[in-house]
């Protein structure tokens, strides 16, 4: 492996000067810098980047630790973090727990050892030990989506997951729906706690009752949304729509549906939260909260390098709007 000396030796200069020239530090000679660009193109020299950044006290590396890679939300949330980081100089570092605690926590340590200079979060529990040696540690740190109780010292990117649910129900409503199940994410996800507590404010404030057999906890994944909606079709009374947490539940509950040969909407109708680019164009089109998740990314990419730039606070929450896209997966009942 060609290294700076040889680099050095053939331009005939020091080690220093080709660092200089490399790393854009002060002024060298246009001659010496000419032949130290000379020396780097014949020898195909390719700079450690990682050692120069270590030498700064900085990897260059933001850390991403999300719970699924495969959600398209947060394939959307990376892609907006890591536009910030590419102008700023840096990369992203993800990992994906898959769900898996222990994961999780062996992905936190590798980052509180100072693998990355910042970290964000969007993770099934983004609790624990892991994320109080961060905060030790002294490594910015910004929560995605969610975040655990007792953690309000570390800045969180958000939507407004409880009204954006009790719009979201509220339309299924004024249609005419009167008996009205979920399918819901882990109770202890607070996400999940908020869109619960949403649909049932909507049916509340409309005088409805909720059966509580119409409302199931469904593991994240397209296998939970499946079993959920399983047992929902299963009801000897089963209600006329179905709210889900999420775009992956909802596709799960679309193949449950599809196999029991349950027609949408004509025998149920369906919402979900986190709209996805397919949504609009299966048949029917899914009704659909879309959260920016593009702009969530960035906005926890801001906080980041707000942070990294000595600003201790990483500035307040950040709560980003949601839009509702009303498409054909929604009618009135028995239409």
């Amino acid at each position: 492996m060609v290294s700076i000396r040889d680099v050095a030796k053939a331009a005939g200069v020091s080690t220093a000067t080709v660092a200089r020239v490399l790393n854009g530090g002060t002024p060298v000679s246009p001659d010496r810098t000419e032949r130290v660009l000379r020396a780097v193109r014949e020898l195909d020299y390719v700079s450690n980047g990682v050692a120069a950044s270590l030498s700064r006290g900085r990897t260059g590396l933001l850390g991403l630790l999300v719970s699924d890679i495969a959600n398209p939300f947060t394939a959307q949330v990376a892609r907006g973090l890591e536009d910030v980081a590419v102008r700023h100089g840096y990369q992203v570092l993800i990992a994906s727990s898959d769900f898996d605690s222990a994961r999780e926590a062996q992905v936190l340590a590798s980052f509180a050892r100072r693998t990355v200079d910042a970290v964000a979060l969007l993770s099934s529990s983004g609790a624990g030990e892991g994320v109080s040696r961060l905060i030790r540690n002294r490594i910015p740190t910004v929560f995605v989506d969610r975040r655990p109780p007792d953690l309000d010292e570390i800045p969180l990117v958000r939507t407004d997951s409880l009204s954006a649910a009790r719009e979201a129900v509220r339309h299924l409503i004024d249609l005419g729906h009167t008996d009205l199940g979920m399918i819901s994410g882990p109770a202890g996800m607070p996400t999940a706690a908020q869109r619960l507590a949403g649909f049932r404010e909507a049916c509340e404030t409309a005088g409805l009752t909720v059966r509580p057999e119409c409302v199931r906890e469904g593991f994240l994944g397209t296998q939970g949304g499946l079993a959920a909606m399983r047992e929902v079709l299963d009801l000897a009374v089963r209600p006329t729509a179905v709210f889900s947490f999420n775009n992956v539940l909802a596709i799960g509950a679309l193949q449950a549906v599809r196999e029991r040969g349950v027609r949408i909407p004509a025998d149920l109708s369906l919402v979900t939260f986190d709209d996805t680019d397919l949504f609009p164009f299966v048949d029917p089109p899914i009704t659909a909260i879309e959260q920016p998740a593009y702009d969530i990314g960035s906005e926890a990419g801001k906080l980041l390098f707000a942070r990294l730039e000595g600003d201790e606070t990483g500035g307040a929450d950040v709560v980003l709007p949601t839009r509702f896209h009303i498409r054909g997966s929604c009618d009135r009942p028995g239409r």
